[in-house]
């Protein structure tokens, strides 16, 4: 079990803004080791839905938490207040915090490519059905190292699955592209999909 937490900086598409942003990232990780996050990773989006997003420098962070509770307290605390304020002048609004329950998570946090399908359902009823699939999916395909779970602070429920990579060739292969295809394709009209590409690097703490 793990609780993995995606953060989608809102930095303003200009080179000033991102690199005022990324020169407060020191703020963030003292803030974070403080609040007892366990492993960190950073990164910006290269693909979005299969559209090259690489010059729009779209930032993704990615946190491991002990418990929900640990990133609640975070999220309430002077410290994340601060870091917030440290990096609004470089926003064009608020972080989008997206945490979830998933099976264990911690080899996300190397140097390598991600592959991310956001998953989120027409119906909330259908939860646990697409969640069904999905693992379904995963077992036919053999797919092992594979990081998936549904969201615990968002108001509308999303499911997330990671994939890890070597690098983004060994994402586009044959064998990788089909595999995330046949989990598009078998969830049909149940649900709207992003499917989104990051190179991250580990971040100590």
């Amino acid at each position: 079990m793990a609780i993995i937490e995606v953060i989608f900086p809102q930095i303003k598409n200009d080179a000033e803004s991102v690199k005022g942003a990324l020169e407060q990232m020191p703020v963030g990780v003292k803030a974070f080791k403080e609040a007892g996050a366990l492993r960190l990773a950073q990164g910006f989006l290269s693909g979005e839905n299969g559209k090259d997003v690489s010059a729009e420098s779209r930032e993704i962070v990615l946190l491991e938490w002990q418990t929900e509770a640990a990133f609640n307290d975070f999220i309430n605390s002077g410290a994340f207040a601060s870091f917030k304020a440290a990096v609004k002048p470089y926003s064009t609004g608020p972080p989008q915090l997206n945490l979830f329950e998933t099976n264990e998570g911690a080899h996300l946090f190397g140097n390598q490519t991600i592959g991310l399908l956001l998953i989120t359902p027409k119906d909330p009823a259908n939860v646990s059905t697409i969640v069904g699939k999905i693992q379904s999916g995963l077992e036919k395909a053999a797919e092992s190292g594979v990081v998936f779970g549904t969201s615990l602070n968002l108001p509308q429920k999303k499911i997330a699955i990671f994939r890890t990579f070597a690098s983004q060739e060994e994402l586009k292969s044959a064998k990788n592209a089909g595999s995330m295809q046949a989990i598009r394709a078998d969830l049909g009209e149940l649900a709207e999909i992003t499917q989104l590409v990051t190179d991250v690097k580990s971040v100590p703490l």
